[in-house]
């Protein structure tokens, strides 16, 4: 029997082989094959939680061999192409796809089902920065709303001056935020990321002083935690993860931009230092792309910057790519079909609207479509195939707007509103789900006006 464990993003795949949240165990279809009419499967999910598309949806409460049976019931009635036309074999991790699934001889001796296997092969590839012509995204690359994971929008500033310690969520299935456990400390340019269905906020400035401290929010809680400091206290960080641990990236205080990294290990609960940046980088932007963590502008102290470099664990070095268009610090970045997409911030003065898009594979930038207002200190994730653009400053006022990012048809468009107008908040995806996260207020019901 194989038992594996994937998060939400990674669901053996559509609601053929996955979809629904796996914990261990593996999938079985809930059917509604006559020739299976008689099998005991888990109740069905609510409306809310399927989509129209036709697919069929998968429990993580079976084993690999119950569910393996049922294929072959489709492959002896030759219907085994059907269901693995609604396959999202692309969202496997690729140690389950190639060592369980690529083995399989039915899927072997299906063309449809090679057909598949290769898309989902390919599009690894892709996401691993190697050239495969002509390869192109499809819904299967892309998470179903019910397990595509849940955008958290942590910490800021308004215009009452003062960070909030309160944190937002966005449900996708109803185009709406709500508020969630608050932190301990309050926050404003805080770093945020998400790993292993967990969320981390580090550093930022209270108030008072500029934080070294770390939080750590478990959904399965519903709790902050506190964890081991940083070494330096700093506002305006970056952070990304590679492989498991998580990089805290330049950053500033009162006195100086600062080019140090510091790498936390999650299981020892302990930071230490690697090798600094080639420039200091105070409201830099950062994401893990491939093999690499990438820094992307900043302010070095005297200018906003276009400049962009990336570090390589392995050699514990940071060198220097080609940069971007235009100089841009407190920008958010964010990563999406294998390019990193830098959107707004603001250059030496005002705010921006301009978005570009590096393709490391061809390593070329290219600007792609301006979002709907200039924001500066905006917060940037990538939920369900978009790129998500959650308030900021205009030049006028703090915003509580969000807009997202299309990139078939290259739009910005308005989705749900958050509640508190805020820029210099931390914003990322966590791998979990939306009834998991206690809803401690009105959220976007209860929008307040901006100043």
């Amino acid at each position: 029997m194989v038992k594996v464990s994937l998060n939400p993003e990674q669901v053996f795949a559509a609601e053929t082989i996955a979809s629904g949240e796996m914990s261990s165990g593996d999938m079985i279809p809930e059917l509604k094959h006559q020739q299976l009419k008689n099998r005991k499967f888990p109740d069905k999910p609510s409306d809310n939680d399927t989509e129209g598309d036709g697919s069929f949806v998968f429990e993580a409460n079976e084993a690999w061999k119950d569910y393996h049976n049922s294929l072959c019931q489709f492959y002896e009635a030759k219907e085994l192409c059907d269901i693995t036309l609604k396959v999202r074999l692309p969202l496997l991790p690729v140690d389950f796809l190639m060592g369980v699934v690529a083995k399989d001889n039915m899927i072997r001796q299906n063309l449809k089902c090679r057909d598949l296997l290769d898309e989902a092969r390919n599009y690894h590839l892709h996401l691993s920065n190697m050239p495969v012509p002509d390869f192109e995204y499809s819904i299967r690359t892309t998470p179903r709303k019910h397990t595509a994971g849940v955008l958290f929008c942590v910490g800021g500033r308004g215009g009452a001056g003062d960070p909030f310690r309160s944190i937002e969520c966005y449900s996708i299935g109803r185009n709406s935020w709500f508020f969630g456990p608050e932190m301990n400390s309050r926050r404003r340019h805080v770093g945020v990321i998400s790993v292993d269905g967990k969320v981390y906020a580090v550093g930022g400035h209270d108030g008072n002083e500029h934080l070294g401290s770390i939080e750590m929010f478990d959904p399965l809680t519903n709790k902050w935690m506190m964890k081991a400091s940083m070494n330096t206290k700093r506002r305006g960080i970056a952070l990304a993860s590679l492989g498991g641990p998580i990089y805290a990236i330049g950053g500033l205080d009162d006195h100086t931009c600062f080019s140090d990294v510091e790498r936390y290990d999650i299981g020892s609960d302990l930071w230490s230092s690697v090798a600094p940046m080639n420039t200091p980088r105070g409201g830099v932007g950062s994401v893990a792309l491939g093999n690499y963590v990438y820094a992307v502008g900043g302010n070095d102290g005297v200018a906003s910057l276009s400049s962009v470099e990336r570090y390589d664990p392995h050699l514990d070095k940071w060198m220097e790519i080609k940069e971007m268009g235009q100089r841009r610090a407190g920008n958010g970045v964010g990563e999406l079909n294998g390019c990193l997409y830098i959107v707004g911030g603001f250059d030496d003065n005002s705010p921006l609207s301009s978005v570009e898009r590096f393709d490391p594979r061809t390593n070329k930038w290219e600007y792609v479509a301006e979002l709907t207002t200039p924001r500066g200190g905006v917060g940037v994730a990538t939920l369900m195939g978009k790129i998500f653009a959650v308030g900021g400053h205009n030049g006028n006022v703090y915003l509580n707007t969000v807009e997202a990012y299309d990139p078939m048809i290259n739009r910005w468009e308005l989705v749900g509103s958050i509640s508190h107008c805020r820029a210099g908040a931390g914003v990322a995806v966590c791998g979990c789900l939306v009834n998991q996260i206690r809803d401690v207020g009105q959220g976007s019901s209860n929008v307040v006006d901006c100043m």
